[in-house]
């Protein structure tokens, strides 16, 4: 049984969101006829594939700061930024596909928990300094 389910869950959907990103651009290059290694061509590829890559360089940052945030925070707290940070993705996934200018909420609902639970780490962190 894992202690931190909520957290732990909002891993598992994080991965496999960014994996489903890139089974979306895998079938963006089948669609338009672009061979690996390309990284341009159509332009709907090239937006799928920028989501996918600017969430892996997001994932990166978030997945550490989720977990250390869960111990200042708490499961609850780091689970529910986890899951508003999951949502911020997928409204920035759908605003950059459709349209690039979209893309700005969901880039800001995915900053703020990320903004959250780094402040918060920090915070834990400095409190293990003094005690």
């Amino acid at each position: 049984m894992i202690a931190m389910p909520f957290t732990a869950l909002v891993t598992v959907a994080a991965v496999v969101l960014t994996v489903l990103l890139g089974v979306r651009v895998s079938r963006l290059r089948e669609k338009h006829g672009i061979e690996a290694p390309a990284t341009t061509g159509h332009p709907e590829f090239e937006r799928g594939n920028r989501v996918h890559q600017n969430t892996i360089e997001q994932l990166v940052v978030f997945l550490p700061l989720l977990w250390l945030g869960l111990y200042v925070l708490g499961d609850a707290i780091a689970g529910l930024l986890g899951a508003v940070w999951i949502v911020g993705r997928i409204v920035y996934a759908n605003g950059y596909t459709s349209e690039m200018a979209t893309r700005r909420p969901g880039m800001l609902i995915t900053t703020l928990p990320v903004a959250i639970l780094l402040l918060a780490s920090l915070w834990g962190i400095l409190q293990g300094f003094i005690a």
